[in-house]
């Protein structure tokens, strides 16, 4: 057990015929996401390698309310290590996952991590190209949504994080003092509670951009911090 090497486990397991335990879920865009479930790849790593073994370690979390969780891996002395992020079954991050979600994902992870061996490596492939769609439903899942309405009512859609809120209230009454009329004002009372709770998770420059615009309005009203 000693003397086995990498290139001895890389050839027996990138040659292993796992096709017959792979399966399908809907992805996003209509593509369907191939996967192997965490059992089989253990089936089929321990019918080479008996004495194989992994290791989770501690996850951790992130600021955003996102998990990243680890695996090790190990073949007698040969290790490999892997991390993966909290997912849903289209692939896009969790925020605040249940211990259902981190444990179902750490064996996502297990499986992950096996394949740095070579077993079913190939469902891998092309997974960490670019793709806007997916990068855009990542930034979804994993900010916080505001709504906006106008001085009407009308209601001006959803705005993904607080940089694209900022973006948009600019827009609407990021003026100078001189210039703000009474529309401004009312535009800032329709939509304050929701502005003051995007300031509070905001964090860089968009905390900054709402810190001012909450100073200037709440100067407008006659309030203080």
């Amino acid at each position: 057990m000693n003397d086995i090497t990498y290139r001895e486990v890389w050839n027996k397991l990138a040659t292993k015929d796992c096709s017959k335990h792979v399966k399908k879920l809907p992805g996003y865009g209509g593509k369907d996401l191939s996967y192997l479930s965490w059992s089989d790849a253990w089936m089929l790593l321990v019918e080479e390698y008996p004495f194989a073994d992994y290791t989770f370690l501690k996850e951790e979390w992130l600021e955003n309310g996102t998990v990243m969780v680890f695996c090790t891996v190990n073949i007698g002395p040969l290790s490999r290590h892997m991390f993966l992020p909290v997912m849903d079954a289209k692939n896009n991050s969790i925020k605040n996952p249940t211990s259902r979600q981190i444990s179902d994902n750490r064996q996502r992870c297990l499986v992950k991590c096996i394949a740095m061996f070579g077993l079913g490596l190939y469902i891998y492939q092309g997974e960490d190209l670019p793709d806007k769609t997916k990068d855009q439903q990542e930034m979804e899942a994993v900010s916080n949504k505001y709504s906006l309405v106008s001085n009407d009512g009308e209601d001006l859609g959803i705005f993904f994080g607080e940089e694209k809120l900022v973006k948009e209230l600019r827009k609407h009454i990021g003026v100078p003092k001189k210039d703000i009329t009474d529309d401004h004002k009312k535009f800032y009372e329709v939509n304050s509670d929701v502005i003051e709770s995007a300031s509070k998770n905001a964090t860089g420059d968009s905390h900054v951009a709402l810190a001012k615009l909450l100073a200037l309005y709440w100067q407008q009203d006659g309030k203080t911090n």
